[in-house]
């Protein structure tokens, strides 16, 4: 079973219409959290508190929470619609000017059926009680758009030539819109002749309500309201907003009569938020304690409290989640027996007067029955619940753990093919999983960079005669969930991220202190080399090195700076400045990874450079490649004549240290002599190799 769910969890994340939907109502959660918020503080369960606050001296406030409520949940079929829409457009890639043409042909046919301006228009189909009617206009449009934009002949794309992006873009979407918001248009006139109803809202409320005035009011009418509002959550539907016309009509008096009402449903079957969410924020806060859950969930605490689960439910993810479904589904209902059955047999006094949905739990309970009794049956049902989620959260947790694991696998995989051709990713930027999965690393880099836990590795490298020079500084990260993280990709996040500077400052730390610890344990001649990327030179990076030098107190010349990046050194005069600044200063500058190509020759051509590291694929194909050797032996010869040194990486044999040897290079790097060690290891390495 847990495979099968892994597999279906694994197609879930990676199902384009799933993640449409995910993403949109996402979108959502600051808008339906401040209008949650303020509807709370509006309706807060005290007496006469609405009198009070409405003509004491805060009346102001009152105002402003109820224009907040209303302007955000007296929207949410609109904000539905462009959120939606605008997770379409992105998860398609689409530019920015682009998506913005989904936004506006999608709004254009949702407008179409809201018969503004006629006696049929009602302002509530423009907030929760639309939202059936906005999610499916919506993917009706945006996918026809899709199609419709790329046909020539409705592109316009001959009529738009030399014309500026957005306006080329909006001539080209003339055509499509016009049929997708007509077609709409028509379909709702064909409503009105078939149905009798002016809009698709209505003729779904009409559906469901029907269906439940055939029913009697009481315990099955309860159960499955129950089970359809949570069924339509996990389809990506807002089941709450979905089902408000039941609830208003079916539901909504509280009387000595009937059990079940919608403040019953609210008080004791969607404490928290749909799926009983209290019960996953309290087990998340007392069983995932140092965990990425719990971060969420403190997130989620303030809002949770009043009963607004969209943090949480989106955050996680519990909706679209087929690990989560299954508690998601059954905790209610659990909720909903227990609740039911307690106030039938009289264990827990029915309620007494009608409670707001966003007013704190146990406050809820108590307010709405008079009693304690309705605060404790409230408790229980959060522990029942707590119990049923809590090993399919553990289940879950372990599912999106390998998930995320194969997912910076696929990242790693992309980025080295990147590398191969030498061009530059965009991971960042991305809407897909490997967008979503580089944005979380770069916020855990920070974290790490933060908390100190990024550490350097040293290769030793080493002269002909089996003297140990010094070493190589490798960066390293050890993820706590992910494990080892490819280095390259560690740079391209600080790189993209904007956080290289804060990496590099880092770097430079550790590795001025390494040099000082081993001047305390070692007497001899070495040194250590950092790696800089062209980049580096673009922000304040000598006065960083030259602050290390002087915090440790070591010599210039034991730091060396190694230019890593194949870019073309730009001939500014401020690069030109710190460069040479640095040479002047004690340090020895590299070029890494040195080839025959017209960079590299740049860089000889600059005078500033004193070493030259082989490009890791001459030295790997050095003895089955003439040319390779060729390209050796030249780059040899040269640096002869420029008097500059050239060390040679990735020397895993004899045979290819000997080859080297033969063609000139007298300088190693690599896994015959040592791999990347701790420091503590670099010194007894360098201390032992050195003394023979």
């Amino acid at each position: 079973m847990r495979e099968r769910l892994r597999k279906l969890t694994y197609k879930i994340e990676d199902s384009f219409f799933l993640t449409v939907v995910r993403n949109g109502l996402t979108m959502l959660i600051p808008f339906l959290s401040v209008g949650g918020i303020a509807c709370a503080l509006l309706n807060l369960p005290f007496e006469n508190y609405v009198e009070v606050f409405q003509q004491g001296r805060f009346a102001w406030l009152y105002y402003v929470m109820d224009a907040i409520y209303q302007g955000t949940f007296g929207l949410f079929s609109i904000a539905l619609v462009i959120a939606l829409s605008l997770s379409y457009g992105m998860e398609r890639n689409e530019t920015a000017d682009k998506v913005a043409m989904y936004v506006i042909v999608a709004l254009g046919a949702y407008g179409t059926q809201l018969n503004i301006g006629s006696s049929h228009f009602t302002i509530q189909n423009l907030g929760s009680t639309g939202c059936f009617a906005a999610m499916f206009i919506t993917w009706f449009s945006c996918f026809c758009y899709t199609k419709l934009k790329d046909i020539p002949a409705l592109s316009l794309k001959t009529n738009t030539t030399g014309m500026a992006g957005m306006c080329a873009n909006a001539i080209s979407a003339f055509l499509p819109a016009a049929i997708i918001i007509g077609t709409v248009a028509l379909f709702n006139q064909f409503l009105i002749a078939v149905f009798h109803v002016y809009s698709l809202n209505e003729l779904f409320s009409n559906t469901i309500c029907n269906f439940f005035d055939n029913m009697e009011s009481g315990f099955f009418s309860g159960l499955l309201y129950t089970i359809l509002v949570h069924l339509f959550w996990l389809c990506g539907f807002h089941g709450s907003h979905l089902l408000e016309p039941v609830a208003q009509t079916t539901f909504q008096a509280v009387t000595s009569e009937t059990i079940f009402s919608k403040s019953f449903f609210d008080i004791y079957v969607v404490m928290g938020g749909c799926g009983t969410t209290i019960c996953v924020l309290l087990a998340i806060l007392i069983f995932f304690r140092k965990d990425r859950l719990e971060k969420l969930a403190k997130i989620a605490s303030f809002t949770v409290i009043f009963n607004l689960n969209e943090v949480l439910s989106f955050g996680i993810p519990i909706i679209l989640n087929p690990v989560l479904a299954i508690p998601f589904m059954l905790t209610p209902v659990v909720c909903f027996l227990l609740a039911y059955g307690a106030t039938a047999i009289g264990l827990v006094p029915q309620l007494t007067q009608e409670i707001t949905w966003s007013t704190p739990i146990l406050l809820s309970g108590y307010m709405a029955t008079g009693s304690i009794r309705g605060a404790i049956l409230q408790l229980v049902c959060i522990i029942v619940g707590i119990s049923i989620y809590l090993p399919f959260l553990r289940m879950h947790k372990r599912v999106q753990e390998n998930y995320a694991k194969e997912q910076v696998k696929k990242l790693v995989k992309e980025l080295q093919e990147k590398e191969e051709i030498n061009e530059t990713p965009k991971f960042l930027t991305r809407t897909d999983s490997l967008g979503m999965i580089a944005r979380m690393l770069l916020q855990d880099l920070q974290t790490a960079i933060d908390n100190k836990e990024l550490y350097l590795l040293y290769q030793p490298q080493i002269d002909e005669n089996g003297h140990c020079l010094g070493a190589e500084a490798l960066l390293r990260w050890q993820h706590p969930l992910y494990g080892f993280i490819y280095p390259p990709l560690i740079m391209y996040l600080a790189k993209e991220g904007g956080i290289l500077e804060q990496v590099e400052t880092n770097v430079f730390e550790m590795a001025a202190g390494a040099i000082k610890k081993t001047e305390e344990a070692y007497d001899g001649e070495f040194k250590i080399s950092v790696n800089i990327t062209a980049k580096s030179l673009l922000w304040d990076i000598e006065a960083c090195i030259e602050k290390c030098v002087k915090k440790y107190d070591i010599p210039t010349r034991r730091l060396w700076i190694e230019i890593t990046e194949q870019d073309v050194i730009s001939n500014a005069q401020q690069v030109i400045d710190k460069l040479q600044r640095m040479k002047n200063a004690g340090h020895t500058l590299l070029i890494d990874d040195f080839g025959m190509g017209h960079t590299s020759l740049v860089y000889l051509q600059s005078g500033y450079f004193e070493v030259v590291k082989l490009d890791g694929s001459l030295v790997k194909k050095l003895l089955d490649s003439k040319s390779s050797q060729k390209i050796v032996a030249s780059i040899v010869e040269l640096g002869k004549e420029l008097d500059i040194t050239v060390i040679a990486e990735y020397v895993e044999t004899e045979e290819q240290r000997d080859k080297l040897l033969e063609l000139g290079c007298k300088w190693y790097q690599g896994y015959l002599y040592s791999k990347p060690i701790l420091l503590e290891e670099f010194i007894v390495y360098i201390k032992k190799g050195n003394m023979q």
